[in-house]
Protein backbone atom coordinates (compact mmCIF):
# COMPACT_ATOMS: atom_id res chain seq x y z
CA UNK A 1 0.00 0.00 0.00
CA UNK A 2 1.61 3.40 -1.14
CA UNK A 3 1.48 6.30 1.77
CA UNK A 4 -1.06 9.53 0.98
CA UNK A 5 1.94 11.36 1.94
CA UNK A 6 3.64 13.01 -1.28
CA UNK A 7 6.59 11.02 -1.28
CA UNK A 8 9.47 11.25 -4.35
CA UNK A 9 10.52 7.89 -4.28
CA UNK A 10 7.29 6.43 -4.75
CA UNK A 11 6.00 9.42 -7.13
CA UNK A 12 9.39 8.58 -9.19
CA UNK A 13 8.00 4.59 -9.81
CA UNK A 14 4.76 5.77 -11.00
CA UNK A 15 5.84 7.78 -13.17
CA UNK A 16 8.56 5.34 -14.24
CA UNK A 17 5.49 2.84 -14.61
CA UNK A 18 3.75 5.36 -16.78
CA UNK A 19 6.47 6.03 -18.63
CA UNK A 20 7.19 1.85 -19.19
CA UNK A 21 4.28 1.22 -20.58
CA UNK A 22 4.52 4.19 -22.75
CA UNK A 23 7.52 2.43 -24.41
CA UNK A 24 5.93 -1.08 -24.37
CA UNK A 25 2.61 -0.32 -26.06
CA UNK A 26 4.20 2.20 -28.49
CA UNK A 27 6.59 -0.25 -29.96
CA UNK A 28 4.15 -3.70 -29.69
CA UNK A 29 1.21 -1.41 -31.23
CA UNK A 30 3.94 0.17 -33.99
CA UNK A 31 5.44 -2.99 -34.80
CA UNK A 32 2.01 -4.87 -35.36
CA UNK A 33 1.15 -1.87 -37.80
CA UNK A 34 4.31 -1.72 -39.60
CA UNK A 35 4.00 -6.05 -40.51
CA UNK A 36 0.38 -5.78 -40.96
CA UNK A 37 0.05 -2.26 -42.29
CA UNK A 38 -1.45 1.14 -40.70
CA UNK A 39 -4.59 0.97 -38.85
CA UNK A 40 -7.91 2.98 -39.84
CA UNK A 41 -7.37 6.17 -39.08
CA UNK A 42 -9.25 6.40 -36.16
CA UNK A 43 -7.09 4.13 -34.72
CA UNK A 44 -3.62 5.47 -35.86
CA UNK A 45 -5.01 9.00 -34.88
CA UNK A 46 -4.73 7.04 -31.37
CA UNK A 47 -1.57 5.58 -31.49
CA UNK A 48 0.06 9.14 -32.88
CA UNK A 49 -1.84 11.01 -30.09
CA UNK A 50 -0.68 8.00 -27.56
CA UNK A 51 2.87 8.72 -28.73
CA UNK A 52 3.56 12.09 -28.49
CA UNK A 53 1.69 12.29 -24.79
CA UNK A 54 4.58 9.77 -24.58
CA UNK A 55 7.33 12.34 -25.49
CA UNK A 56 5.63 15.01 -24.14
CA UNK A 57 5.57 13.37 -20.04
CA UNK A 58 9.24 11.75 -20.74
CA UNK A 59 10.38 15.43 -21.62
CA UNK A 60 8.49 17.04 -18.69
CA UNK A 61 9.72 14.20 -16.48
CA UNK A 62 13.23 14.47 -17.20
CA UNK A 63 13.34 18.32 -17.13
CA UNK A 64 11.72 18.52 -14.00
CA UNK A 65 14.67 16.12 -12.60
CA UNK A 66 17.13 17.90 -14.29
CA UNK A 67 15.63 21.35 -12.98
CA UNK A 68 14.00 20.81 -9.77
CA UNK A 69 15.22 17.35 -7.99
CA UNK A 70 18.90 16.88 -8.93
CA UNK A 71 19.68 20.11 -8.15
CA UNK A 72 18.51 19.35 -4.31
CA UNK A 73 19.74 15.52 -4.07
CA UNK A 74 23.33 16.31 -5.16
CA UNK A 75 23.73 18.25 -1.88
CA UNK A 76 21.61 15.54 -0.03
CA UNK A 77 22.96 12.18 -2.07
CA UNK A 78 25.77 13.56 -3.68
CA UNK A 79 27.15 9.39 -3.98
CA UNK A 80 24.28 9.09 -7.13
CA UNK A 81 25.85 8.92 -10.95
CA UNK A 82 24.05 12.11 -11.60
CA UNK A 83 26.71 13.18 -14.69
CA UNK A 84 25.35 9.42 -16.24
CA UNK A 85 21.72 9.89 -15.53
CA UNK A 86 21.47 13.49 -17.42
CA UNK A 87 23.58 11.85 -20.05
CA UNK A 88 20.95 9.46 -20.26
CA UNK A 89 17.90 12.64 -20.40
CA UNK A 90 20.13 14.39 -23.40
CA UNK A 91 20.07 10.83 -25.30
CA UNK A 92 16.40 9.70 -24.97
CA UNK A 93 15.45 13.65 -26.04
CA UNK A 94 17.43 13.07 -29.61
CA UNK A 95 15.22 10.07 -29.71
CA UNK A 96 12.37 12.24 -28.79
CA UNK A 97 13.08 14.17 -31.59
CA UNK A 98 13.13 11.90 -34.06
CA UNK A 99 10.17 10.58 -32.97
CA UNK A 100 8.40 13.27 -33.63
CA UNK A 101 9.83 13.02 -37.01
CA UNK A 102 8.48 9.97 -37.58
CA UNK A 103 4.96 10.69 -36.93
CA UNK A 104 5.56 13.28 -39.23
CA UNK A 105 6.86 11.05 -41.90
CA UNK A 106 3.45 9.21 -40.86
CA UNK A 107 1.24 10.86 -44.06
CA UNK A 108 3.67 10.57 -47.21
CA UNK A 109 6.40 7.61 -46.14
CA UNK A 110 3.83 5.76 -43.30
CA UNK A 111 6.06 2.32 -43.62
CA UNK A 112 9.39 4.45 -43.29
CA UNK A 113 7.71 6.78 -40.41
CA UNK A 114 6.06 3.72 -38.54
CA UNK A 115 9.52 1.97 -39.02
CA UNK A 116 10.94 5.00 -37.48
CA UNK A 117 8.81 5.09 -34.31
CA UNK A 118 9.61 1.40 -33.47
CA UNK A 119 13.15 1.39 -34.04
CA UNK A 120 13.53 4.71 -32.20
CA UNK A 121 11.15 3.74 -29.23
CA UNK A 122 13.22 0.14 -29.14
CA UNK A 123 16.52 2.53 -27.98
CA UNK A 124 14.69 4.92 -26.45
CA UNK A 125 13.87 1.30 -24.09
CA UNK A 126 17.67 0.21 -24.33
CA UNK A 127 18.77 3.38 -22.30
CA UNK A 128 15.37 3.60 -20.07
CA UNK A 129 15.76 0.24 -18.44
CA UNK A 130 18.93 0.78 -17.58
CA UNK A 131 18.14 4.48 -16.50
CA UNK A 132 15.27 3.65 -14.05
CA UNK A 133 17.23 0.93 -12.23
CA UNK A 134 20.31 3.59 -11.46
CA UNK A 135 17.45 6.05 -10.59
CA UNK A 136 15.02 3.77 -8.20
CA UNK A 137 17.99 2.34 -6.51
CA UNK A 138 20.00 5.61 -5.48
CA UNK A 139 16.52 7.47 -4.84
CA UNK A 140 14.67 5.07 -3.00
CA UNK A 141 12.49 5.67 0.12
CA UNK A 142 15.39 4.69 2.48
CA UNK A 143 17.74 6.81 0.32
CA UNK A 144 15.72 9.64 0.49
CA UNK A 145 14.01 8.99 4.18
CA UNK A 146 17.64 8.80 5.34
CA UNK A 147 18.78 12.60 4.32
CA UNK A 148 15.21 14.44 4.60
CA UNK A 149 12.32 14.64 6.57
CA UNK A 150 9.15 13.95 5.83
CA UNK A 151 8.17 17.86 5.38
CA UNK A 152 10.94 18.35 2.75
CA UNK A 153 9.90 15.46 1.04
CA UNK A 154 6.49 16.39 0.89
CA UNK A 155 7.98 20.05 -0.61
CA UNK A 156 9.94 17.88 -3.42
CA UNK A 157 7.30 16.22 -4.29
CA UNK A 158 5.04 19.35 -4.64
CA UNK A 159 7.78 21.00 -6.55
CA UNK A 160 8.00 18.08 -8.79
CA UNK A 161 4.32 17.62 -9.68
CA UNK A 162 3.57 21.26 -10.36
CA UNK A 163 6.86 21.19 -13.13
CA UNK A 164 5.33 18.33 -14.70
CA UNK A 165 1.93 19.76 -14.84
CA UNK A 166 3.34 22.79 -16.08
CA UNK A 167 5.51 21.72 -19.05
CA UNK A 168 3.80 18.37 -19.91
CA UNK A 169 1.48 19.50 -22.87
CA UNK A 170 -1.36 19.41 -23.86
CA UNK A 171 -3.03 19.05 -20.85
CA UNK A 172 -6.01 17.04 -22.71
CA UNK A 173 -3.71 14.68 -23.83
CA UNK A 174 -1.11 14.39 -20.71
CA UNK A 175 -3.27 13.65 -18.33
CA UNK A 176 -5.30 10.79 -19.12
CA UNK A 177 -2.14 9.34 -20.50
CA UNK A 178 -0.50 9.55 -17.21
CA UNK A 179 -3.70 8.48 -15.24
CA UNK A 180 -4.83 5.62 -17.40
CA UNK A 181 -1.16 4.14 -17.93
CA UNK A 182 -1.41 3.09 -14.28
CA UNK A 183 -3.16 0.28 -12.01
CA UNK A 184 -6.33 1.44 -10.33
CA UNK A 185 -4.18 1.51 -6.30
CA UNK A 186 -0.95 4.14 -8.47
CA UNK A 187 -3.91 5.81 -10.07
CA UNK A 188 -5.77 6.63 -7.49
CA UNK A 189 -2.22 8.20 -5.34
CA UNK A 190 -1.68 10.13 -9.01
CA UNK A 191 -5.15 11.30 -9.22
CA UNK A 192 -4.26 13.30 -5.74
CA UNK A 193 -1.17 15.01 -7.24
CA UNK A 194 -3.59 16.63 -9.42
CA UNK A 195 -6.43 19.60 -8.69
CA UNK A 196 -10.10 18.01 -8.22
CA UNK A 197 -11.48 19.99 -10.87
CA UNK A 198 -8.62 17.98 -13.51
CA UNK A 199 -9.83 15.12 -12.23
CA UNK A 200 -13.36 14.91 -11.71
CA UNK A 201 -14.32 17.92 -14.84
CA UNK A 202 -11.65 18.02 -17.16
CA UNK A 203 -10.44 14.83 -17.20
CA UNK A 204 -14.11 12.60 -17.84
CA UNK A 205 -16.03 15.63 -19.50
CA UNK A 206 -14.41 18.61 -21.06
CA UNK A 207 -11.25 16.85 -22.37
CA UNK A 208 -12.85 13.44 -23.32
CA UNK A 209 -13.21 13.95 -26.95
CA UNK A 210 -9.83 14.91 -27.21
CA UNK A 211 -8.06 11.99 -25.59
CA UNK A 212 -10.72 9.46 -26.42
CA UNK A 213 -8.68 8.80 -29.66
CA UNK A 214 -6.13 6.68 -27.04
CA UNK A 215 -8.79 4.89 -25.20
CA UNK A 216 -7.96 1.77 -26.91
CA UNK A 217 -4.06 1.72 -26.00
CA UNK A 218 -4.79 2.79 -22.02
CA UNK A 219 -6.13 0.76 -19.26
CA UNK A 220 -9.45 1.11 -18.18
Amino acid sequence: MTSTIPNPAEDLIRIHKVITRGINVGITKGTEYFQNGLPQPQILLGYTTYTLSFASVLRAHHQGEDQVAFPILRIKLPSAPYDLLTANHREMESLLVTIHQAIEDLTGAPEDGMRGIVENLGKVWAIWKKHIFWEELHFSMDAIGAVMDLETQGELSKAMAKFSQEHSEPSYWVVPFILFNLELEDRVSMAATFPPMVTDELVPKVWKEQWEPMKPFLLD
